[in-house]
């Protein structure tokens, strides 16, 4: 049964007690029917949407049954790259689908994405490990109107803490082959004498990282951005840990990078890890793991969980993260559609 009064507005980004609002049903309905969701922290989102990013606006809206939500969405329009694209979530708690609520926020998303030109729209739809796609009502939703499936990346998590002698003998394996290079590792900002060649591995991401056929154009990165993007992540009350791998003439070969936010510090993310294509068969991608691994359990053994995600035909990646431990919890599935 449809709701009668249902009504879409937009969150005023400076308005807390709306955006608690819209976190807290937003949360719910991300959580349901799969196992430990992982979400930003409110105090993270809060951060995240009032703080002004120069490379992508942000916007939130509920849906209303009154005064009470029913349903959350979220759009995020890139102002750099990618601008014939919309990004953005729907999210229904169970107890509200079926009375027209998703199809309402779809609509206001098609509608928000023509105003601001945009002809391209890309969600992303979480399945829990085990669950056939047709069963899952998120991947229905899309189908129905009109998405096709570009990518799928699989979501995996490793316990804490893991075994020392593990990690020396993966360590070991790894300096077989990786001996002519050098680790360095930082917490917080990238030193400024490697700022220029990080900021290019930043945005080589999203042209080296498997993406299948999503559509998304090559991010360009800067000092500048990374700089600000370090910010944000920093405002965000997140610590961040990198290593990075120097070859044998200075230049940086590979990196990656760990997250922990002071807010959920039970849990940390695994960020970028990239190794350059002259430098792989070298066991860096390992290399760099173990190194940041053993420094984030000896900085934060209150670290319970990493959680890392890699497209499914990522192969070398995925056998790394199998050595060090990670169990697929569930699939993010990538869904595209021209407006």
């Amino acid at each position: 049964m449809r709701i009668p009064e249902l009504k879409i507005v937009a969150i005023e980004l400076d308005d807390e007690a709306g955006l608690r609002a819209w976190y807290d049903a937003n949360a719910a309905g991300l959580a349901a029917g799969r196992v430990d969701a992982t979400n930003a922290t409110f105090q993270e989102t809060l951060v995240a949407y009032q703080r002004p990013s120069a490379h992508q606006r942000n916007e939130v809206f509920a849906a209303l049954d009154g005064d009470g939500v029913v349903g959350t969405g979220n759009l995020a329009l890139p102002l750099r790259e990618n601008q014939r694209l919309a990004l953005f979530h729907v999210v229904v708690e169970p107890e509200h689908r079926g009375a027209g609520v998703g199809s309402a926020l779809y609509e206001y998303v098609e509608e928000r994405a023509r105003t601001e030109g945009r002809t391209s729209l890309l969600t992303d739809i979480y399945l829990p490990e085990g669950v056939e796609p047709a069963d899952w009502p998120g991947i229905s939703f899309a189908t129905r109107r009109g998405f096709s499936l570009r990518n799928t990346e699989l979501r995996r998590q490793s316990r804490l803490p893991a075994d020392d002698a593990r990690l020396a003998a993966l360590a070991t394996k790894a300096a077989e082959r990786a001996s002519a290079y050098r680790l360095e590792s930082w917490t917080g900002a990238c030193p400024e004498p490697y700022a220029e060649q990080y900021a290019r591995f930043r945005g080589l991401l999203s042209v080296e990282a498997p993406s299948g056929g999503v559509e998304y154009e090559p991010e360009i990165w800067d000092v500048e951005r990374l700089r600000e993007d370090e910010a944000r992540t920093f405002g965000r009350g997140r610590t961040l840990h990198v290593t990075v791998a120097v070859a044998p003439d200075g230049s940086l070969a590979g990196h990656t990078a760990l997250r922990v936010s002071q807010h959920d510090p039970s849990r940390a993310y695994q960020a970028d890890t990239l190794v350059l294509p002259d430098h792989r068969g070298h066991r860096l991608g390992l290399a760099l793991k173990v190194t940041n691994l053993r420094i984030l359990q000896e900085r934060h053994p209150e670290v319970a969980r990493i959680e890392t995600w890699n497209a499914v035909q990522n192969g070398p990646m995925v056998a790394i993260n199998e050595e060090l431990g990670f169990r697929i919890v569930e699939s993010v599935q990538d869904w595209q559609r021209d407006l």
